[in-house]
């Protein structure tokens, strides 16, 4: 998903992990924009249907979020597992390897991720 995503000129970075959401659990992808850029209704549909062809229907998100940064380690590592551990009310794993645990809060915090 990521090599797909990442092509197109409009993303920076993504990260993908899964939401407990109604029984089930949902994919969702957070984008890092290039400076300017909105994530737009078309924009999303972009995306959708890139990662449709490039890779299978299973493999679409859910939901696209913007987000203005993406957690990493201090070895600028993204940490997918730490966000789905705290999106999903889990202790976060190694937190304390963090470089910026302020983002999963902010993440957390996006009332996206609430509908």
């Amino acid at each position: 998903i990521y090599r797909v995503v990442e092509q197109l000129p409009q993303v920076v970075e993504s990260c993908v992990f899964g939401q407990n959401w109604e029984n089930d659990v949902r994919i969702v992808l957070l984008v890092r924009l290039a400076a300017g850029v909105e994530l737009t209704d078309a924009l999303v549909a972009d995306i959708k249907q890139r990662i449709r062809v490039a890779c299978t229907p299973r493999h679409v998100p859910a939901l696209v979020v913007a987000v203005d940064d993406l957690p990493r380690t201090r070895s600028n590592k993204l940490v997918e597992l730490a966000l789905a551990d705290a999106v999903n009310g889990r202790p976060v794993r190694n937190a304390e390897a963090l470089a910026n645990p302020e983002c999963i809060e902010r993440i957390v915090a996006n009332p996206l991720l609430r509908r």
